[in-house]
């Protein structure tokens, strides 16, 4: 329904000429692939991400500035399919454990590879771009597969890079971007609509947190596997996991910040990204002092937290 509203609100089925009957059995198809009893990677977060990245690249004026038709509707596929099929386990474990994927895409961005795999088969079958030169089809099918690509974390600091030295604010001003550029631009936008929800207003910001501590679900298999457990993973371990105050430092520091501070100096009609980040940021900074004087795992229950939440969402 996310999508469908969205392509109709940009007008591109009409644009396109895509036939509705197919595209729709197509999205339904890929909206049951998503794990309902996966707390983080489920249909909310692919629906989540496609909301975002509609909202970066019509808000920076990205579209219908910079990118043509066919790419905006294959961003919106890619953002889509991104996490299809995810079994609330990381690419290591499915590596570590020969999973069956694994096996299939010879080690390689492995749950990147299956959404992809899977989905672009049944793209092709539904076949609702039927009206779409053969030569645009394969540049959709391009973008599609780079951009699921980039949201692996093994390729953040490339993706980032790449961006940084594929385009500049003159670009910008220019109106005119080469084909790299543009894939580097949706590449990158994908990148910061994924982990977008630390750009959320802090309540919404902690639901999706929360929802990714199903990771210590993992933790459980490796102990129970006599195998090293994964970083973020091991729920008997003093302030580990993705609600740990410091961890969520780190990731702010090393990823989430450079990623979104990067992309709202090439487009800062897109700055309440970075100012809702820093709100959220102190947030965490409050959290991980707190934290020091208790092992409790999830230290959103100290009412200290509580009330420290509800005055910098207020």
């Amino acid at each position: 329904d996310c999508a469908m509203h969205l392509l109709k609100r940009l007008d591109l089925i009409q644009k396109l000429q895509l036939v509705e009957k197919p595209l729709v059995l197509f999205l339904r198809k890929v909206e049951s692939g998503y794990a309902s009893v996966n707390p983080y990677h489920n249909a909310f977060h692919a629906a989540d991400v496609t909301q975002r990245l509609f909202t970066i690249l019509c808000t920076s004026k990205a579209y219908p500035v910079l990118l043509s038709n066919t790419e905006m509707l294959a961003a919106l596929l890619a953002a889509v399919i991104h996490d299809y099929g995810h079994p609330g386990k990381n690419n290591m474990y499915l590596v570590n454990t020969n999973h069956t994927a694994a096996q299939t895409h010879n080690d390689q961005h492995v749950l990147e590879n299956h959404s992809l795999h899977v989905c672009l088969k049944v793209l092709a079958k539904m076949n609702f771009m039927e009206n779409i030169s053969v030569d645009s089809r394969k540049e959709i099918r391009k973008t599609i597969i780079s951009m699921v690509l980039a949201t692996d974390m093994a390729n953040h600091f490339e993706v980032v890079e790449a961006f940084n030295q594929k385009i500049s604010l003159s670009d910008i001003e220019r109106r005119q971007l080469e084909s790299n550029q543009r894939l580097a631009l949706l590449e990158m936008a994908l990148k910061v609509a994924d982990i977008g929800h630390t750009s959320l207003r802090a309540q919404e910001h902690l639901h999706w947190v929360r929802a990714l501590q199903h990771f210590f679900k993992q933790g459980d298999c490796e102990r129970s596997m006599k195998m090293t457990i994964s970083p973020l993973c091991d729920r008997e371990r003093r302030r580990n996991g993705p609600a740990s105050g410091e961890n969520q430092i780190g990731f702010f520091d090393f990823i989430c910040k450079p990623l979104c501070t990067t992309f709202v100096n090439i487009f800062p009609d897109c700055s309440s990204l970075v100012d809702q980040l820093e709100i959220n940021y102190k947030l965490w900074e409050e959290d991980s002092k707190m934290a020091s004087v208790t092992d409790d795992n999830d230290c959103f229950q100290s009412k200290v937290f509580n009330t420290s939440l509800a005055t910098i969402s207020d």
